[in-house]
């Protein structure tokens, strides 16, 4: 191989693995990638003005092509930035590879930051190049650490030095690993013993279901079983919502869980966090008796919390044919017809459950119900839904439905807000051919506003709607929830101290200032043809919808 410096190296690896878009915010010390992209057509820098943007991003371009994505930020000032949403990433299995340049290795003496270290909790696997010929294999491993499940974040920090240095090393593509992880026959044999006789089976379901390509598959054996389906969350498609068996997503709350579960004799999870809760120990859900069988191909979430009686750790697909395969072979004629009713008395129930509170007609600010209900009115059926609406979530989706046409991408486990106004422009580089609609609540909005002046630069085709409620209505609500669940007063009253913002988000006017055509929207009539206008624009749009925050 001919010499070159590490600089070039690494962009012929960044080649070698597909790679098509570098997102970041470089300092002095990433000046040598800079540098050794101006001879690079094929990848394409996309500035942010602000890491977090980058990060998310990243995170909706892994998501929606399905690909590893590709982050360089800047030393432990920019890495530490982005931080907050790698949690995200690193909590919802992302595929993506984060990198800083760091000082020169030589610098020691003087003081120079672990960075592989500082991003340690919310990567996978991590390690620091400190000469030109680790590239290769440093970022190799970055890759396919990233792609292999369970997928998450890698992070390689790179000695400013490495970049510098001549070497000879020779580049060559990761490849792809096959991940086909076939289920234990006696396992799955066990589970369909429990779920074929069970008089109330439940199914709850998670990202992973959508991640690994298992939906189909999932709606096969809820349908064979005749069971309600719950989601432990609802970040991607990964159960339609217009099936007559979808229930709803389950909020983070211990309570909830239980009475959502209290009749169930079995439940199986698939793909999903058994369980979760915001104030104490997800524990003691299922009644005494119930069984729990839990499918993943993640190892480590079986069991973790919630007693499992059969976990069953293989590729999802694989596991539910087989598991589907297993319960048709049991299911005794009584049993087959007693799920059909089942399944009959959830149909019968489905338009109830569909149904949207009533409006207060002429209210203003006009209810997140009169917004969603109008929202749903516009989006054209082949549309990809950001959700970052945080407290409106439940609204959104008692207004639109969610299938393989109409599909949706909203923030994973992890906590940080923030994500929507990056992941709406990296979901649609991945997604160039279709149209992206995002619904981002104003105080997740004003962490990454910054996404705006990216948007503008690579006039990248977004609709941002905004749920402008004034205030962080979450943690009120959160708080309600805390008063009932922990403290046992529900009817205790609160100032909401650090929760309302007197002084209100003006994103209309901030989108103008980015060069973001806006519109401030106080009445619901005006959304439907609003966004009609907005999808036709040619490039990205902001409406800054004015709502009731209240609780």
């Amino acid at each position: 191989m001919p010499t070159r410096p590490g600089r070039d190296v690494l962009m012929e690896v960044l080649e070698a693995e597909g790679v098509q878009y570098i997102f970041g915010n470089p300092g002095t010390t990433e000046g040598a990638i800079m540098h050794a992209l101006e001879d690079r057509p094929d990848l394409e820098y996309i500035l942010v003005a602000q890491e977090g943007v980058a990060v998310g991003m990243a995170d909706g371009f892994a998501r929606e092509s399905g690909r590893p994505a590709f982050v360089n930020l800047h030393i432990e000032t920019g890495l530490s930035n982005g931080l907050s949403l790698m949690c995200n990433a690193y909590a919802g299995g992302t595929p993506m590879v984060v990198t800083a340049a760091n000082s020169s290795i030589g610098k020691v003496a003087e003081g120079r930051t672990d960075l592989v270290d500082l991003a340690r909790p919310f990567s996978k696997w991590g390690a620091e190049v400190t000469n030109a010929d680790q590239i290769p294999a440093v970022m190799h491993r970055a890759f396919r650490e990233a792609k292999t499940p369970p997928t998450g974040p890698t992070f390689v920090s790179f000695a400013q030095n490495a970049l510098d240095e001549m070497t000879d090393v020779r580049v060559a593509p990761s490849g792809d690993l096959s991940t086909v992880l076939t289920p234990d026959p006696q396992a799955i044999q066990a589970a369909a013993e429990l779920l074929a006789s069970a008089e109330r089976p439940a199914l709850l379901v998670g990202d992973r279901v959508a991640q690994y390509g298992a939906v189909d598959q999932t709606v096969r054996v809820a349908e064979l079983l005749g069971t309600p389906v719950y989601g432990a969350s609802y970040p991607t498609m990964m159960f339609p919502t217009s099936h007559p068996q979808w229930m709803h997503q389950l909020p983070p709350y211990v309570g909830l869980y239980r009475e959502a579960f209290a009749e169930t004799d079995v439940l199986l999870a698939v793909g999903a966090r058994v369980f979760h809760d915001f104030f104490a120990p997800a524990t003691g859900i299922l009644a005494d008796d119930a069984r729990l069988v839990h499918l993943d191909i993640n190892q480590d979430a079986i069991g973790r919390v919630e007693p499992t009686d059969v976990g069953i750790w293989t590729d999802l697909g694989i596991g539910l044919d087989e598991l589907y395969a297993a319960v048709s072979e049991l299911q005794t004629s009584a049993q087959a017809e007693a799920a059909r009713q089942r399944a009959a008395t959830l149909a019968a129930g489905y338009p109830a459950r569909r149904a949207s509170p009533p409006e207060a007609d002429g209210a203003r600010p006009m209810p997140s119900t009169a917004m969603m209900a109008a929202l749903a009115e516009g989006l054209p059926a082949d549309v990809i839904v950001v959700d970052d609406s945080i407290s409106c979530r439940p609204d959104l989706h008692a207004a639109v439905t969610f299938d393989h046409r109409r599909r949706v991408q909203a923030e994973r486990a992890g906590g940080a807000i923030g994500w929507g106004m990056g992941g709406a422009l990296g979901v649609a580089l991945a997604a160039p051919d279709q149209r992206v609609v995002a619904v981002i609540g104003d105080g997740s909005a004003m962490l990454t506003v910054q996404a705006l002046w990216t948007a503008a630069a690579y006039r990248i085709p977004v609709v941002f709607c905004i749920c402008n409620n004034a205030g962080y209505r979450v943690l009120k609500l959160n708080l309600r929830r805390w008063f009932a669940d922990v403290l046992h007063e529900p009817d205790r009253p609160s100032q909401y101290l650090g929760m309302d913002l007197n002084q209100p988000f003006d994103l209309a006017a901030i989108a103008q200032a980015m060069n973001v055509p806006s519109e401030r929207i106080e009445n619901p009539t005006r959304i439907p043809p609003a966004l009609t206008q907005a999808l036709h624009h040619n490039g990205p749009t902001l409406l800054d919808i004015i709502i009731d925050g209240s609780v």
